[in-house]
């Protein structure tokens, strides 16, 4: 099972440490990714994780989306408030043959793009906050908006350890809180920096607490929590069945005349849907009455 720990160090630092090689061997699982495209999957679903513990309601819904320019056109992942978190990627079989060896995915995606993190609170609208991306690489990115446009400095670093299998995926997320003192400051700007070998760490028989006091040998570390993710998808036939209706109904009776039946597959988890000519029918007498 894929784990969030989240930690207070010193009095004004709140770190979040993500194992999340569960939640990524699930979803490559279903996506069936390249080595490329896996790695930025994996970096999107795991940051949606981490920023999934910043929510503060159980009806709050978190959605991360990457807009990207090259190979990868979309990715996006949604979390909510108990951290069951589902994604796609609009590329599942981007290939950067140079890269295979390394863990940069910024050419896949490419530059341009932007990256946008809507916060729905079950209001009439929801919160977005959105920014270009200035490495293509989502975890820079991420630390880039929440700095600039929320006026939150943040650290963050992502990472997928792949061989033939997917050994370890996961990240780190760091972020002072008001009335920091300046040895606390200290301290976060020198992990910021540190934090970039975060996934040899995971990748070690260190326990979460040990890997994040590495990173502040001079300050006290009080673990806060250890919270349980996964890769779930909560689509259903009544959701998809009201999708297609959203077409309408002219839309409607053009499908049954042509095709008599209709499939939709949910691009989360790559189930198909498939509805009768009776049931589109149905879904039009539903509209016009």
């Amino acid at each position: 099972m894929s784990k969030i720990y989240s930690a207070i160090v010193g009095g004004h630092l709140r770190v979040y440490l993500a194992d999340t090689t569960d939640l990524v061997k699930t979803a490559v699982s279903v996506h069936r990714t390249s080595a490329v495209s896996t790695e930025a999957l994996s970096r999107t679903l795991t940051a949606a994780s981490l920023l999934g513990k910043l929510l503060k309601n159980k009806q709050d819904i978190l959605t991360l989306k990457v807009a990207g320019t090259n190979q990868i056109k979309t990715i996006l992942a949604t979390t909510n408030y108990s951290g069951h978190v589902k994604g796609y990627i609009s590329n599942n079989q981007a290939e950067i043959p140079y890269l295979s060896k390394t863990d940069r995915i910024s050419d896949a995606i490419g530059l341009g793009g932007n990256i946008s993190i809507v916060r729905d609170f079950g209001l009439k609208e929801p919160y977005v906050g959105i920014s270009h991306m200035i490495s293509a690489e989502i975890d820079e990115d991420i630390a880039f908006y929440f700095k600039y446009s929320e006026q939150q400095p943040t650290a963050m670093k992502l990472g997928t350890v792949v061989e033939e299998d997917i050994v370890c995926a996961g990240g780190i997320l760091i972020q002072p809180m008001p009335d920091v003192t300046s040895a606390e400051k200290a301290a976060y700007e020198r992990a910021t920096d540190e934090i970039s070998d975060i996934m040899n760490r995971l990748n070690s028989d260190q326990t979460a607490e040990e890997i994040i006091q590495s990173y502040f040998s001079e300050l006290s570390v009080m673990m806060t929590g250890e919270f349980e993710v996964d890769f779930t998808c909560d689509c259903s036939r009544d959701r998809i069945s009201r999708a297609l209706m959203t077409v309408g109904v002219e839309e409607l009776k053009e499908i049954i005349f042509v095709d008599q039946q209709a499939e939709m597959k949910c691009h989360f988890c790559n189930t198909i849907y498939h509805f009768s000519k009776e049931d589109l029918e149905d879904m039009v007498s539903a509209l016009e009455s």
